[in-house]
């Protein structure tokens, strides 16, 4: 009887430490989830999202869609000229789902080179851009 309650208490203990392991990074795919869970939670911040509502060209609505991402992304990212509401509230959001600043910072890089569609690859970019990102900030 020992023996079985020092196994479940190893046991998890052990999965209790693999989760917060996994709770500090994020997954490529999780990445790209919570920057889509932002944009959809703070909305758009530009006058863009009426006319995507009002065209009925797919070519006008695949353009706007993906200037909206490039929006969100340079909101995430805090560029200069970028609407500070919006900043704050996808910087929030995404703080909260684990996003560090040098994954911020890599977002608008990643979105605007992530083709030939929106979220092929923006996981994977951002993680080794916030690398990289990580070690050019570095003092």
């Amino acid at each position: 009887m020992k023996r079985v309650a020092v196994a479940l208490i190893a046991t998890s203990m052990l999965m209790t430490a693999v989760s917060v392991g996994f709770a500090k990074d994020l997954t490529t795919t999780g990445l790209e989830e919570a920057f889509i869970d932002a944009v959809g939670t703070c909305g758009p911040s530009s006058s863009m999202a009426g006319a995507l509502g009002k065209s009925e060209d797919p070519a006008v609505k695949i353009a706007l869609r993906d200037a909206l991402i490039a929006e969100a992304a340079d909101d995430a990212a805090a560029v200069a000229g970028s609407n500070k509401a919006h900043s704050d509230c996808i910087r929030k959001d995404l703080t909260s789902r684990g996003y560090t600043d040098n994954d911020m910072a890599a977002l608008p890089y990643c979105v605007k080179h992530d083709w030939p569609s929106p979220f092929d690859s923006l996981g994977v970019c951002v993680k080794s851009h916030s690398r990289l990102e990580g070690v050019l900030n570095k003092k």
